[in-house]
């Protein structure tokens, strides 16, 4: 038997990179998937692949940050699949690299919109679901910016938030059997990094000098871990933040040193 038969399982900004993968790996699983994606064709084109492996899914295109669609997505996965056992928050925004003195003011409301908001609102009704039906689980994709302090004003403050709020809904919501944890991704091989790569925002170098394992992550080791956590083989863990970085955050001054 297939470790998610018989589950429904919403992910958030599943149209491309870690939420795709997500996608798949639960839809091979067995799981019903719900593709909310700002990109409505990239959330039809993913679930038609699904549908081919000849599992139910369904494309929405839908904006986290307003609460009316949120409603609204929910509404439509209970209208397909009658359930929501599984929330993925994966949906996010990041900005350039830049000093708190400098960044755009859109990119604070923007950053705090999708990364935070987002979270919050389809936190809140899932939970709401998940409470009556007596059990549930919710994966918050974090990120190691939350974790250690990079040059990212906005979006690094934006992931310790989601990383307290996993713990604070994990306490609140074990009562229920509601488990709630979070990923903490490193650098991920996604589109979004190959363009800043491309464009000169990150320099590959730098970053795999100081990664352990020696490589960039791919979003199907994200995907992995996110069905771990979302599986009854994690059934006693909850309020956890797992990194999954290549070692990243254990590098600590090491690479300054010569070995």
């Amino acid at each position: 038997m297939k470790g998610l038969e018989g589950k429904t399982a919403i992910i958030t900004g599943a149209g491309s990179g870690i939420g795709r993968s997500i996608a798949m790996v639960f839809a091979k699983e067995g799981a019903a998937v719900a593709l909310p994606d700002l990109n409505g064709e990239a959330a039809r084109e993913i679930s038609q692949e699904i549908e081919g492996l000849g599992q139910k899914s369904l494309a929405i295109e839908a904006d986290v940050s307003d609460p009316g669609q949120v409603e609204l997505l929910f509404d439509m996965t209970l209208d397909a699949f009658g359930k929501v056992d599984i929330l993925v928050n994966n949906a996010g925004a990041t900005h350039p690299v830049a000093s708190i003195l400098d960044l755009s003011l859109e990119y604070v409301d923007k950053i705090f919109a999708v990364d935070y908001k987002g979270v919050y609102l389809c936190s809140r009704r899932a939970g709401r679901e998940m409470i009556t039906q007596g059990n549930g689980c919710i994966l918050n994709v974090s990120s190691i910016a939350g974790l250690t302090p990079l040059p990212l004003v906005m979006y690094g403050p934006m992931k310790s938030a989601v990383n307290m709020l996993t713990r604070i809904l994990a306490r609140e919501w074990a009562q229920y059997n509601i488990r709630v944890n979070a990923i903490a991704p490193g650098y991920v091989m996604t589109p979004l990094i190959k363009n800043m790569i491309e464009t000169g925002q990150r320099d590959p170098s730098l970053i795999l000098d100081r990664t352990p394992m020696g490589n960039m992550i791919d979003p199907m080791d994200i995907a992995e871990a996110a069905l771990f956590l979302v599986s009854s083989k994690a059934r006693y863990i909850t309020g956890a933040v797992l990194p999954v970085d290549g070692g990243w955050l254990t590098d600590g001054g090491w690479s300054a040193y010569k070995q």
